[in-house]
């Protein structure tokens, strides 16, 4: 990991965070993780974690709430295990099926990465499969399955975008937009509670 690659998380992390104390409700923070059980992680997981991805679990200080677009918030690495190998066991549980053109449904598999949570049990992960969506963040619905556009092409990309969105109070998403992706544009904003709400851009 380069120190650019950490000063570019850090201070993504460090505008949004900065943004939300000023203006949102205290929430407890996500425990960060030592370099150390990283390193034991990708051994056990025998792929890579990308840079960012190692530089975000381990910054100390990030909300555990839902500020991630879509009412997403982030979860801490031993979650993330706990999460993918229960949807790696649903998947097994399912077995091989096939869709109405004869193609094998979507599972989840082990080279993906779960990072943040919804309330209704969708996640956001990475992906870790050599290729071109190596680090891509997507989004996971546990109930359709299926990968579809990326929302971001990384950790780091997906900071840089809420931090930029805050800041400026516009659009989040407007690459996976562009590209085609299913999920819309939207603007966060606080409500009167305290929590940070993304609303479809107008």
């Amino acid at each position: 990991m380069t120190s650019i690659d950490q000063d570019a998380v850090r201070e993504s992390w460090d505008r949004i965070g900065l943004w939300l104390k000023a203006r949102a409700r205290w929430v407890p923070l996500r425990p960060a993780v030592d370099p150390g059980r990283l390193e034991t992680v990708e051994v056990s997981l025998a792929v890579p974690l990308p840079v960012d991805l190692q530089e975000w679990w381990a910054l100390a200080d990030v909300s555990a709430g839902y500020w991630i677009p879509g009412s997403f918030a982030p979860v801490s690495l031993d979650e993330a295990l706990e999460t993918r190998e229960t949807w790696l066991l649903v998947a097994e549980q399912e077995g091989p099926t096939l869709d109405a053109n004869g193609e094998p449904e979507p599972r989840f598999l082990p080279e993906f990465m779960p990072i943040a949570m919804s309330p209704g049990g969708d996640g956001l992960i990475v992906d870790l499969r050599p290729g071109g969506s190596y680090g891509a963040v997507f989004l996971w619905d546990h109930e359709r399955w299926g990968l579809g556009v990326p929302l971001w092409d990384s950790v780091g990309s997906m900071l840089r975008d809420v931090a930029a969105a805050l800041e400026t109070q516009t659009p989040v998403l407007l690459r996976h937009a562009a590209l085609g992706g299913a999920e819309a544009t939207c603007v966060g904003e606080v409500d009167e509670q305290g929590d940070l709400n993304w609303k479809p851009a107008g």
